[in-house]
């Protein structure tokens, strides 16, 4: 299952004890790569499934590490190279896509969904993209039904818009409030594939990956991708694969390296302008003291920028400090570990 947001223990802060550095005439980035290292030492063993984790400044990679099992059965490790797939962490690049779309003038933010999406019901209409962006559409969380609601499993983008469209509890909250659902970004993918006229997978291959040089994909995982894994008790079981195939609340698969470079997109973005960027984060929907739901992200009021994302056994955390010069990207084949601790602790090395 997707896991929407960061837990509000989740803040970056520079604490300066954290970090002891030794040796004033050293490289102070060297220190910090030791320190770093020393950080996910202590909480990843190499001989469990593990993690990967990557640290970005202004878009280069100042710190990558990787720890860890891929594969109990075969033995093979976790490398920097390893793509994981990093969940709900995956809709920045959905809602960048619609802020593309909508900077070429192909579609409005404050267009109906009904305007692009055939066969809504009425109270589709007044609704918005941006309220699909933001989880303010009240749509009911496909997650958390129950499969009979949906076609013969795999799960898809058409199943879900067959709910949207006939299912009397497809809306089940309160339109304007903020409540996290995977439907609204399936909607979005939705949106690009018919107003681009192109599958969304291979529309964000060729306009978002392609252009910044990033590997990444969306789609099924593959056999060669790390399994991933269950803590349970003092060991770890194969998670339940996925049940669906459902494109734009998540299913990227990357590496943290990668994801960490990406972030430099939240600071110095190509894709489009920063004004309409530093809109979309401004118009961000209330979620908690301090926090508000803006365009796939989490933003603090301190400008901190951040997502989490979970599933089939994979967890990863992701996070852009208050001035959005520095990145840090972790992601796990396995749920054992409290990743916003480990969050904290590289950030307290990173981030002044």
């Amino acid at each position: 299952m997707f896991r929407g947001w960061l837990g509000r223990s989740w803040l970056i802060v520079a604490v300066a004890s954290a970090l002891v550095l030794s040796g004033c005439a050293q490289d102070p980035t060297a220190e910090k790569r030791a320190a770093s290292t020393e950080v996910f030492e202590a909480v990843v063993p190499d001989d469990t499934p593990g993690c990967s984790a990557a640290v970005s400044i202004d878009g280069d990679v100042v710190w990558a590490e990787a720890r860890g099992v891929a594969n109990l059965e075969t033995g093979e490790q976790l490398k920097t190279s390893t793509a994981i797939h990093i969940a709900s962490v995956g809709k920045q690049f959905t809602a960048v896509a619609v802020l593309m779309l909508a900077e070429q003038g192909l579609l409005s933010l404050d267009d109906s969904p009904a305007d692009h999406l055939d066969g809504m019901p009425a109270w589709v209409e007044d609704l918005t993209i941006n309220d699909l962006m933001h989880h303010t559409t009240g749509i009911a969380e496909f997650l958390r039904l129950p499969s009979s609601n949906f076609g013969a499993p795999p799960l898809n983008n058409d199943d879900i818009l067959e709910f949207v469209r006939t299912s009397p509890i497809a809306q089940s909250g309160t339109p304007g409030a903020f409540s996290y659902s995977n439907t609204n970004y399936t909607l979005l993918a939705d949106i690009v594939t018919e107003v681009t006229g192109v599958e969304f997978a291979d529309w964000m291959q060729a306009e978002v990956f392609g252009p910044l040089d990033l590997e990444a994909r969306i789609g099924p995982p593959m056999p060669s991708d790390p399994v991933g894994y269950e803590a349970v008790v003092d060991d770890f079981m194969i998670a339940e694969p996925f049940a669906w195939e459902v494109v734009g609340p998540g299913f990227v698969t990357m590496t943290a390296s990668e994801l960490a470079r990406w972030g430099d997109q939240l600071r110095a973005p190509s894709l489009v302008s920063a004004e309409t960027l530093d809109d979309a984060l401004a118009d961000g929907a209330p979620v908690d003291e301090g926090w508000t739901y803006g365009p796939g992200l989490l933003v603090a009021d301190d400008g901190t920028l951040g997502h989490d994302g979970a599933g089939a056994g994979d967890e990863t955390s992701f996070a852009v400090s208050p001035d959005r010069h520095t990145t840090i990207a972790i992601s796990c084949n396995h749920d054992g570990l409290h990743l916003p601790t480990v969050m904290n602790d590289l950030a307290a090395v990173w981030v002044d």
